[in-house]
């Protein structure tokens, strides 16, 4: 018969067993990151849903509106119907007819210049940035991508301007061969157009289009300022 004293000599190397285990599994649990721990604090947008309706809303308005006899449009590219804006951005000037100096006049105080429209897509050169950032060589959209993408599709889907269809266009830089970045300006404008569909933007109201380092916005083609991806309205006929 086994004597009590080792029966308690054998409990007391489980027991301490137990305990440890039960210590390395409190440790984990602090080291480890187990506990749960408040969730990642929101990003902002960089715009808000209204800034975003009220630039459509007024292209919109200025479309529709007779000038004159006709709506004050210019089909074309922005360097054939306003000379004077291309050469202030930087950008070439075009000769015309009209513009056989390369000068031509400015617009009159009481006659605004007249929106350009893109003979291919229809679209309104007048942009909307919607300032999307992505992860290096990528088209993942970013944290903060997604919440001013989320301000854009709000206020397209404002009542006033619900009917209306965009252009979402991708462009780079000159960094990287023309075809890589053609490829990378398709992919980021689709991603783009995605996720604007996921937040309830109906398809058919966006066109994807993509010019990769072909349409800079300033007049260095290495400059970061282009990579951009720019939604603009197309006119109604």
């Amino acid at each position: 018969m086994t004597p009590i004293n080792d029966l308690i000599g054998l409990r007391m190397p489980a027991q301490n067993t137990l305990r440890r285990l039960f210590l390395a599994t409190a440790l984990s649990f602090a080291i480890g990151g187990l506990v749960p721990s408040a969730p990642a604090a929101a990003q902002d947008p960089t715009y808000s849903a209204d800034e975003v309706t009220r630039h459509f809303k007024q292209l919109k308005t200025r479309s529709l509106k007779p000038t004159g006899a006709t709506r004050a449009l210019c089909i074309g590219t922005r360097d054939e119907c306003n000379p004077n804006a291309a050469q202030a951005d930087g950008g070439q000037v075009a000769v015309t007819k009209e513009n056989a100096d390369g000068q031509g006049e400015t617009a009159t105080a009481n006659a605004p210049a007249p929106l350009v429209v893109d003979p291919e897509t229809k679209a309104i050169d007048d942009a909307f940035n919607l300032l999307v950032s992505f992860e290096y060589a990528s088209a993942r959209l970013s944290g903060a991508a997604k919440a001013n993408l989320r301000e854009f599709a709000k206020g397209i889907n404002d009542p006033e301007i619900a009917g209306a269809k965009f252009v979402i266009e991708g462009h780079t830089d000159g960094i990287g061969s023309e075809s890589y970045n053609q490829r990378l300006s398709e992919d980021r404008a689709q991603a783009v157009t995605q996720f604007l569909v996921t937040l309830g933007v109906s398809r058919n109201r966006l066109k994807t289009i993509a010019y990769g380092e072909s349409r800079p916005k300033v007049a260095d083609i290495n400059d970061p300022a282009n990579r951009r991806v720019e939604s603009k309205l197309v006119l109604e006929q």
